[in-house]
């Protein structure tokens, strides 16, 4: 069937006005509301056009591609991204991404004798990258247990795969991850988890950098509607664990448990008692200076969308 010259115009119209905003992820199954969105073509349906960018490395490095203006909005861990917005990156919080929190599970190579948490005093760390979830969570989790770390106890190994094949070498290192993303390699015998850590905070947010929230707020607001109904969808689909076992090449099992305990959010606004909370924790793991009372941090650091 021909289509007529005014319904392809009308098409080549609607293409040129979608909104292009840059998105990036880390390769994860918390990830997965977005693709799915992808997929059925539900931000281009809203007028947006999200070019998707997977960002093995995690948060710190997308805090050097917002701070270059090579994203315009990143999913990243939640102290990491306070903590490169208080150092000054010109982005803020869009909004809560993953309401529920984050357990690390604490790694070592399979080969080494280490098989309980209190050997790891001393250990250095593998990190993926400065100011990374696997940087800072290490500083939180060794302030936990009443041990110092430095940064000349941190080695850079850039991302899980890095990881994998540092900790199979000599020279013991300990290494925080997401549980669920690192269960497979403990399960064939690379690693062994000594150890499990849960944050008391939202595990990602939704980082925008200042240009674009000032350039397009109309078309992130529509984002979020769409990713707000993808993930209300998501989480009452009762083939959902399936689906992420599928995708993420995870046993049933394992998808059905990290499912069960797992909460995007839907639309709340990030608080401001939930920043002061991340903060502090940060300041007491040494990550960041103590921030004055009474300063407009809320405000310097959270997106307040505009209204009307």
């Amino acid at each position: 069937m021909k289509r007529s010259f005014r319904s392809i115009q009308a098409s080549v119209d609607a293409a040129s006005s979608r909104v292009p905003i840059r998105v990036g992820g880390v390769p994860e199954h918390f990830n997965l509301p977005w693709l799915l969105a992808l997929e059925r073509r539900a931000f281009v349906r809203a007028g947006v056009e999200v070019k998707w960018r997977t960002v093995p490395q995690g948060t710190g490095a997308m805090c050097d591609l917002l701070r270059r203006g090579e994203l315009d909005l990143a999913l990243m861990v939640t102290e990491g991204a306070v903590r490169d917005i208080l150092s000054g990156n010109p982005s803020r919080i869009v909004a809560p991404y993953v309401d529920s929190a984050l357990t690390w599970g604490v790694h070592v190579g399979a080969w080494t004798g280490i098989d309980d948490a209190a050997q790891l005093h001393g250990v250095p760390y593998a990190i993926s990258r400065p100011n990374s979830g696997s940087h800072l969570v290490a500083l939180s989790y060794a302030r936990s247990k009443g041990w110092s770390v430095g940064e000349g106890d941190l080695e850079v190994v850039n991302d899980l795969p890095g990881a994998l094949e540092r900790l199979a070498h000599p020279g013991p290192l300990a290494f925080l991850w997401e549980k669920f993303t690192t269960k497979p390699f403990v399960d064939d015998g690379r690693l062994r988890r000594v150890d499990e850590y849960r944050t008391d905070w939202p595990s990602f947010l939704i980082v925008g950098t200042e240009a674009v929230l000032g350039e397009h707020p109309a078309a992130v607001q529509r984002l979020l509607k769409v990713l707000h109904d993808q993930v209300a969808g998501l989480m009452t689909k009762r083939t959902a664990p399936e689906l992420i076992a599928k995708r993420f090449n995870l046993p049933l099992a394992d998808a059905q448990e990290w499912f069960t305990g797992v909460r995007w959010n839907t639309g709340t606004p990030f608080p401001a008692a939930g920043l002061e909370k991340v903060v502090a924790a940060l300041v007491a793991a040494g990550a960041v200076d103590p921030v004055t009372p009474g300063t407009d941090m809320f405000e310097r650091s959270v997106w307040i969308p505009p209204t009307g």
